[in-house]
């Protein structure tokens, strides 16, 4: 059998998705489909995303390549994802799974993708900033570490909100666990 990096990568980015997927079920009666969430792992997830905003934030050189506008607009990404896990989990109840419609948990979720997509494209923007600067490699290997944790945190965030028949089978940059690791979670 010829291995190819096509191939790795699409198989990888299948066991991605199987994965994210294996923390939601989707069934469905008649016209109504229910999406039934694991409430641990979109709180893991939720975290995570907030502890990569606040390790951006952490790191003095980016900083100050992003400057003061991007730096606010991160620590509002930080609040919007404690509200959106406070929301989250109110309407979780203490439950272990959490089933929605597609007009109210989802709206949660979203937010939190929403606000890791923000603080990631700012994370990469301040790296390609501070590369060139006297960044040392070590500062620029743990932003690059955990930019790459929060990528994989993304990808397995939207495979647990969008359906089955759209989920996109991307490759993630590592496994679920080591991201968690890298996040803090």
């Amino acid at each position: 059998m010829i291995k190819s990096r096509r191939n790795f990568l699409r198989t990888a980015g299948l066991l991605a998705c199987g994965t994210a997927l294996a923390a939601c079920t989707i069934t469905k009666s008649g016209n109504v489909t229910s999406v039934t969430l694991n409430v641990a792992k979109v709180d893991a997830y939720a975290q995570a995303a907030k502890n990569f905003a606040s390790t951006i934030l952490s790191v003095p050189l980016v900083t100050s390549a992003l400057g003061s506008g991007p730096v606010a607009i991160i620590d509002g990404c930080v609040t919007g994802t404690v509200a959106a896990i406070d929301q989250f989990d109110a309407a979780a109840n203490g439950a272990a799974t959490v089933s929605y419609d597609t007009t109210s948990i989802k709206t949660a979720v979203n937010s939190i993708i929403s606000d890791l997509q923000t603080v990631l494209a700012y994370g990469k923007q301040a790296v390609a900033g501070i590369e060139s600067t006297a960044a040392t490699a070590d500062t620029l290997g743990k932003v690059n570490t955990a930019i790459s944790a929060a990528e994989t945190i993304l990808s397995l965030m939207t495979a647990l909100i969008v359906s089955v028949g759209s989920a996109r089978a991307a490759p993630l940059p590592m496994s679920e666990a080591a991201a968690l690791s890298v996040l803090g979670v």
